[in-house]
């Protein structure tokens, strides 16, 4: 079936791709135009009218809408107008007149032609009327005219022989004026070139060679090239998913490990979760999926496995249990992963969302009950580095964390080496910002920081930036908790002032911050 799926996707590419791509290799008018508009933006003139009278070769008929292929058309498609006004841009007057002349006859536009015919006019050099510049006429005089008569012409009479031949007065000779026989033309008035006819050919116009059409064999060897290109990227690709050893899993997994997988549960910075359910036992998990960018760590991975079996460790009714782990790879290829107990019901930044500030009562049950999850795990070495309201899922009255343990697998010699900021900003401890390993105490930071809010109704710190919050964590005091819930008891009061100190040193033990809250819920109730 794979040969024959492969050979249908090269015969749909064929039919799909390649009359669009063998249309584009031939020289069209719509090319050619929209190379002359380009050429004439930029003022190219001389490469502009080439182009156009292209155009005009391949498509002499101009349109208002023509179509090009398919259902595509050209709008405005007057190529006659613009080779006039490249003409006109050149200097060449008799060339732009030829070409507005084809342009009116073939119905181009008169809007396109009339400032063209205005700028022609206004080029063409000036003629002076007489009376604008008058002339001084000079007297025109007529050359004498001999007249011969019939007869004998009568000599000239002898000079008398008493004077002296030097004092005989000679005869007066006529001064003859011989008009010119081809007069110059007269400066004050030039004549003006007449059109050339229809037949002729624009003066300067720029004709540009016409190529050469490409052979035949070209044309039929170009579709088998394609083809064969297509062909043999599907089967490559084909062969490259089938040879490829790495994870396949990148959307959306449907079975891990012992697991089958329904649905996404929640989207997080370093994992996605999501409810699966044991193939075997039947037993809802909650499955938590590393992201693919971590599964090339190799020491990571090492410890994921460590950290999951500690993880695993804590018993407690409030602490979502870990089931098991896979640090992924083998056979199929599978990403890192965690089971845990899947709990059905609201988180803790759900519910504030919806109720807003707590009742005292119910904000001290679930402090305690959070303050009693972290002793557990500080019991063991576990610091959970990101207690924050979406970790807490409330179940039947009872705050249950979530997560313990996963904060320090991600925390691996690889990470800590180029270290970044892990955790939420809105409730993160200031050490955590200079630290790559952090204690307890930071926890506790957390825990007086969601205290605060579930009072209040929101964080005390809070800012347009990740960093902008981080800075008010470790240099803005904390705003006074008793003007904004004025109800609450000066000694819960006093416990968030605590927990939230600056020095992680100042801040309470994990007993007794449990004993406060007991005594907080013992007088309540």
């Amino acid at each position: 079936m794979a040969p024959r799926s492969t050979a249908w996707r090269v015969v749909a590419f064929s039919i799909v791709f390649l009359p669009p791509v063998w249309a584009q290799t031939q020289v069209t008018f719509y090319s050619a135009f929209e190379d002359g508009l380009d050429a004439e933006r930029q003022g190219h003139w001389k490469a502009a009218l080439a182009a156009f009278q292209r155009a005009a070769e391949l498509h002499p008929a101009p349109s208002a809408a023509v179509f090009t292929y398919g259902n595509n058309r050209l709008l405005n498609y007057y190529p006659h107008a613009h080779m006039a006004r490249c003409a006109l841009e050149l200097g060449d007057r008799s060339a732009a007149t030829l070409h507005l002349k084809q342009s009116e006859a073939r119905g181009e536009p008169a809007s396109m032609r009339e400032p063209l015919a205005r700028r022609l006019q206004e080029a063409e050099p000036k003629t002076l009327s007489p009376q604008a510049a008058p002339v001084e006429s000079k007297p025109v005089v007529e050359a004498p005219v001999e007249i011969k008569l019939p007869g004998p012409v009568p000599s000239e009479p002898a000079p008398s022989p008493e004077l002296p031949k030097f004092l005989v007065p000679e005869p007066p000779k006529s001064k003859v004026i011989e008009a010119p026989t081809n007069p110059a033309p007269s400066p004050v008035t030039a004549s003006k070139p007449a059109p050339p006819g229809p037949s002729q050919e624009p003066t300067g116009t720029i004709k540009p060679a016409t190529p050469k059409p490409l052979p035949s064999w070209v044309w039929g060897i170009l579709p088998l090239l394609l083809v064969g290109v297509a062909g043999g990227f599907f089967l490559r690709r084909r062969k490259f998913s089938a040879d490829d050893k790495s994870p396949s899993f990148q959307i959306h997994p449907t079975l891990l490990g012992p697991y089958q997988v329904e649905r996404v549960l929640g989207r997080g910075g370093f994992a996605n979760t999501y409810l699966a359910h044991h193939r075997e036992t039947g037993e809802a998990v909650a499955l938590k999926v590393l992201h693919a960018h971590r599964w090339d760590d190799e020491d990571m991975l090492v410890r994921f496995r460590q950290e999951a079996k500690v993880g695993a460790m804590l018993k407690h009714p409030n602490i979502v249990p870990i089931i098991e782990a896979s640090p992924g790879g083998g056979s199929e290829g599978e990403p890192p992963w965690i089971a845990m107990a899947y709990v059905e019901g609201q988180t803790l930044e759900a519910h504030m969302r919806s109720q807003g500030p707590l009742p005292i009562a119910e904000s001290v049950d679930i402090a305690l009950d959070l303050a009693e999850a972290l002793t557990h795990a500080h019991t063991f070495g576990i610091v959970h580095r990101d207690l924050k309201p979406a970790n807490v899922m409330l179940k039947g009255g009872r705050a249950m964390v979530m997560d313990l343990g996963i904060a320090r697998v991600l925390d691996s010699a690889t990470v800590t080496t180029t270290y970044s900021f892990l955790g939420t900003p809105l409730y993160a401890a200031p050490e955590a910002q200079k630290r790559s390993h952090v204690g307890p105490a930071a926890d506790r930071y957390s825990l007086g920081i969601m205290l605060f809010e579930m009072l209040t109704g929101a964080p005390p710190f809070s800012g347009e930036t990740p960093f902008e919050i981080l800075d008010r964590h470790r240099a803005h005091p904390l705003p006074e908790l008793k003007f904004l819930r004025k109800e609450a008891p000066a000694a819960l009061v006093r416990l968030v002032e605590r927990l939230t100190q600056k020095d992680p040193d100042l801040r309470p033990e994990d007993l007794e911050v449990v004993k406060i809250l007991k005594e907080l819920k013992e007088t309540k109730s």
